[in-house]
């Protein structure tokens, strides 16, 4: 996916929110025969859908014209933004609005609580997992060291120099392993 398909669907995704604030706005104002609002609501949608004709016709615009057309579509995109925001601010809270938002409010502090909880779960499995490959090393590099003074002490001993090689591609291995989990580490952490 490339960067314009990604920015057109974040665009989409934000005419979803849109259009279900566009509902629940629409909504209220059936409940309490709000003819004005009513109006504001069908310029928002004709609006809406002026942004979205802009927005199909800016996926279709060739790559060297695209930033003029982008720029287009974010600037509709804000107008109409600003004016949902401002029918938004003008509609009444009654009390069935009110405990919409504070159960968004609950929902979005539940979710960042999660992703906390997510973070610090990720955080204490790459912590095994570089300790674990940290020990494992340590362990090799130990088990190498004898080896290779075994070997010393016997050098044309063919077994001891089949145990020293063959330590000595465990304890690469073993390197190996421990780089590539403090790898892991560093470039999660960059994200």
């Amino acid at each position: 996916m490339n960067t314009e398909q990604a920015k057109a669907e974040r665009f989409q995704a934000r005419v979803k929110t849109a259009d279900a604030r566009l509902d629940e706005l629409e909504a209220s104002a059936r409940a309490r025969n709000a003819k004005t609002e009513m109006d504001t609501i069908a310029r928002l949608r004709h609006q809406r859908n002026s942004f979205l004709l802009r927005l199909e016709d800016a996926e279709g615009t060739p790559a060297n014209a695209g930033a003029t057309g982008n720029r287009a579509v974010e600037d509709e995109w804000t107008e109409f933004h600003r004016s949902l925001a401002d029918a938004v601010s003008l509609s009444a809270w009654d009390d069935a609005r009110e405990r919409r938002f504070n159960a968004h409010l609950d929902e979005l502090d539940a979710a960042i609580r999660h992703s906390n909880a997510k973070d610090a779960e990720v955080a204490a499995a790459l912590r095994v997992q570089v300790s674990e490959a940290r020990d494992d090393l340590k362990s090799k590099l130990e088990s190498a060291r004898k080896k290779f003074e075994s070997w010393r002490a016997r050098r044309a001993d063919e077994e001891a120099i089949r145990n020293l090689n063959a330590s000595a591609l465990e304890l690469d291995d073993a390197f190996d392993d421990y780089a590539w989990a403090v790898k892991g580490v560093a470039q999660r952490g960059q994200r």
